[in-house]
């Protein structure tokens, strides 16, 4: 054989023996992409058991956030005043909550930041015998004070032409503890968020007025920067994750796809048929906007729950992907 046919001969055998190890060297990288994980610290997703939460739910009942290699929990408060506690000794570096709810506990907890809006809305539920908004003039009405359920209920009262005076407030932590007072009469209506409000109504409450159901209303997704900083790969993936599940609630079934969350968090039956006909089309997250943003902080502060300078600039984060 020809010096030269043996050149061509040896370049021939050896572009097949690398040709040939292709797939086991794909199949190493694949093992090895499937055995580790994104971030460094395990994170657990902190939240209330409403819609805000659904989409975080839903990719661990799904298992994608393991799928796309994030070591990511989540794990379900009854009120804010729990899940600040969580947040305070460090059971979760990730949360949902409202706008208000962040500015009450962001003084204390200065590493936490917001990455964006996600979707939610309040209602105001009301015994049969209440005919309207206006019929509940020296009613008690059931609330948090220390988040966005009266700064909605205010709104409400102003547009309906009434002072907050006009109406008796009780302090009660929780969803599922109002719809558990109005059902039992100790309260004549309540400011929750779904699907208590659906609850509310399968126990044979009245709907008064909801939010828009596609609108922003103050339901955020924030972060302890401490983690996110060391994970920002994961970040990314936590949120891009929470998105495909948004979507897929907008694309299949509305809240019936997401039937593993709603039973976590104690829906009924009557109240799980009454939510499921809501026509949904959910925003995925996106940065929050300034004006939603000042307000929400001016509230806080009228409120004396936020004492601080108010700055959007220093209480966001920037996450790849939230626009």
């Amino acid at each position: 054989m020809s010096r030269s046919l043996k050149k061509i001969a040896i370049v021939v055998a050896a572009f097949l023996l690398v040709l040939g190890s292709l797939p086991f060297l794909g199949l190493t990288n694949a093992k090895a992409a499937d055995s580790s994980m994104v971030n460094k610290d395990k994170i657990t997703i902190g939240t209330l058991k409403n819609t805000a939460a659904i989409p975080a739910t839903m990719a661990k009942d799904n298992s994608e956030f393991n799928r796309n290699n994030v070591d990511a929990d989540t794990k379900a408060y009854d009120s804010n005043t729990e899940l600040n506690e969580g947040i305070k000794n460090g059971e979760v570096n990730f949360a949902t909550t409202d706008l208000v709810n962040y500015a009450a506990l962001v003084k204390a907890n200065p590493s936490w930041k917001i990455i964006g809006t996600l979707p939610g809305y309040y209602g105001l539920v009301a015994n049969k015998s209440i005919k309207s908004v206006k019929s509940l003039k020296g009613k008690t009405i059931a609330i948090d004070k220390k988040d966005s359920t009266k700064q909605y209920l205010n709104s409400l009262l102003k547009k309906n032409k009434m002072k907050f005076s006009s109406v008796k407030i009780k302090q009660i932590d929780s969803d599922s503890a109002r719809v558990d007072a109005l059902k039992s009469g100790e309260i004549n209506a309540a400011v929750v968020s779904d699907p208590s409000i659906s609850n509310a109504k399968g126990n044979g409450a009245k709907i008064l007025n909801r939010q828009k159901i596609n609108a922003d209303n103050g339901q955020v997704l924030i972060a302890n920067t401490k983690v996110t900083k060391k994970n920002t790969a994961a970040t990314q993936i936590i949120v891009s994750t929470m998105n495909t599940e948004i979507k897929n609630m907008d694309k299949m079934a509305g809240y019936g796809v997401a039937g593993a969350a709603l039973r976590d968090f104690g829906i009924n039956d009557k109240g799980a048929k009454d939510i499921t006909k809501l026509d949904v089309n959910f925003k995925k997250i996106h940065k929050v906007k300034k004006s939603d943003f000042n307000k929400a902080f001016k509230y806080a502060k009228s409120q004396k729950l936020y004492k601080s300078k108010i700055s959007y600039k220093a209480n966001t984060l920037k996450v790849k992907g939230v626009k």
